[in-house]
């Protein structure tokens, strides 16, 4: 059965945090690089009606250039939703409708998030490709896009390579520019005052406000690329009949060839990174990335120096899980320790814990029932367990131990431990199943946050109190009889290792025969 339990445990699935119905949602978006800003608000405005004629859509708020980046391409839509009682579907069949919905539309890229803040804005998927070179990684970021763009449950896919700007590219000719003395300061320097100008003084008006002067090109003489071929440079000869430095054109040393470059670059430990990005529906998180990491596993994908880094909330999840089993292990430890010096014996407390594996059958059970996941509330609803599980195995071992004291075989005390207890062991566990039993049906608004723990600790409770009033008597029998033996041989060694004693000779402890006692 236990076997039975963990092997449930990866049908349940786990994800960092669970789905929580908070009646709040976000609707990202993003149009073209390169978009104005009046196309961004009309794309954002169809996507703002298209919500507020949803029955569910209680009101909405649009923002654009709202982010970290304050482009003008890209914004959110805060959508709230009418209370739980009040609308027919939750809030992530809900998102699932609504990102159906915004496939259709044209022009712009939108992405469905929860609105609780939860993962600092960020997608839950994230993998993190990293390597020397940009644009080798974006190759590998290309051809990992389209190994997983069609995983189950994997949506609202992006790379953060997407959206590159154009731009225009100057080649220099190092050799030329360095016979004529031109470097490359003295273009970057040119080009810096032609196209974003140069402060060349400023001036005090009436009021007495100071204000820079820009020196910069006319607008109609900067408007392509042959345009910044005929800006002048400074070489470093002079001409002799005027005095002042030789000018040439940027064409004449430089090629301007048209480009693209990401609109962001982003960095991990010193290295360039490109990161993938998505969310998940309709699966739990570990399946996905589950089946993320087998794709991106393959042989070839990965060139030498480049590495996948998993992020996001699979990273946490992990890290969480971690952390939960170290503190299972104190836990354990301590508990032992507390019951070895109660009981004074080191194999009973043994006994008594062994109950513990057996809550995670219903931890198991109860999660796949309610098709909850392993996340960390249930993680916390485990902790728990091991103080409540511990306790109905104390109440028979402890009994059976005191009618032993009394007199009684070790059998008839078993089976008066077992009869004699069970009442109040199953009024302890009744009123704390009842007592969680609210918490567990997620009543009221972003119930489902707590519902997970509550729904570990019943389903461990219902197998662990039915399984120690089994498991516990059979095992405390097993060890019992095993330190007996224990006893046993070291009392018979002890006295086989003990030194022959020859008639007359006074062995301590033992009066000689004819000697007073006195």
């Amino acid at each position: 059965m236990l076997a039975i339990g963990l092997l449930g445990g990866g049908a349940v699935g786990g994800e960092f945090m669970p789905a929580t119905d908070r009646s709040e949602i976000s609707v990202g978006f993003e149009t073209p690089v390169g978009s104005s800003l009046a196309y961004t608000r009309a794309k954002a405005e169809e996507i703002d009606r298209y919500l507020r004629a949803l029955p569910e859509v209680q009101f909405t708020y649009l923002t654009i250039g709202g982010d970290q980046q304050r482009t003008v391409t890209s914004g959110a839509i805060y959508t709230k939703l009418r209370p739980r009682a009040e609308r027919g579907r939750s809030q992530q069949v809900f998102m699932s409708f609504v990102r159906k919905g915004l496939s259709g539309f044209r022009g712009v890229k939108p992405s469905i998030n929860d609105a609780s803040g939860m993962g600092g804005g960020q997608r839950p998927i994230q993998i993190n490709i990293l390597g020397p070179d940009l644009v080798r990684l974006k190759g590998v970021s290309d051809e990992a896009l389209a190994a997983i763009k069609d995983v189950p449950g994997l949506v609202d896919l992006k790379s953060s390579l997407e959206g590159e700007g154009p731009e225009l590219e100057v080649l220099l000719d190092r050799d030329l520019a360095a016979s004529l003395g031109v470097t490359i300061g003295s273009v970057s320097t040119g080009l810096r005052t032609v196209l974003s100008g140069t402060t060349a003084s400023d001036f005090e008006d009436a009021a007495g406000l100071s204000h820079d002067v820009v020196v910069r090109l006319a607008p109609e003489y900067r408007e392509s690329s042959a345009d910044l071929a005929r800006v002048p440079l400074a070489t470093s000869r002079v001409d002799t009949r005027t005095g002042s430095l030789v000018m040439v054109p940027l064409g004449q040393v430089a090629r301007i060839a048209p480009s693209a470059a990401p609109a962001e670059i982003k960095r991990y430990q010193l290295e360039r990174m490109v990161r993938l990005e998505g969310n998940y529906e309709g699966r739990p998180l570990t399946k996905v990335s589950a089946d993320i990491q087998k794709r991106l596993n393959k042989p070839g994908l990965l060139p030498l120096g480049y590495r996948f880094v998993t992020g996001g909330m699979q990273e946490m999840f992990v890290e969480s899980v971690g952390y939960v089993i170290e503190s299972l292990i104190l836990a354990i430890v301590f508990v032992y320790l507390i019951l070895a010096s109660q009981f004074g014996s080191f194999l009973q407390p043994l006994a008594i814990m062994l109950a513990l594996p057996l809550s995670l059958i219903g931890v198991m059970l109860g999660l796949l029932l309610t098709r909850s996941t392993f996340n960390m509330l249930s993680m916390i609803g485990v902790i728990m367990l091991m103080g409540l599980v511990t306790k109905n195995a104390i109440l028979l071992v402890d009994f059976a131990n005191k009618a032993r004291e009394a007199g009684a075989a070790r059998r008839e005390a078993l089976i008066d431990a077992g009869q004699i207890r069970l009442r109040p062991i199953m009024m302890t566990t009744l009123a704390m199943i009842f007592g969680m039993l609210p918490t567990a049906l997620a009543l009221g608004e972003g119930g489902e946050f707590r519902a997970p723990m509550a729904r570990a600790v019943i389903g461990g409770l219902i197998t662990s109190t039915l399984l120690t009033l089994i498991v516990v008597p059979v095992v405390y029998t097993f060890f019992d009889d095993f330190g007996s033996r224990v006893v046993a041989f070291l009392s018979a060694k002890n006295k086989a290792e003990a030194p022959a004693h020859a008639e007359g000779d006074v062995v301590p402890g033992v009066v000689p025969e004819g000697i007073p006692a006195d």
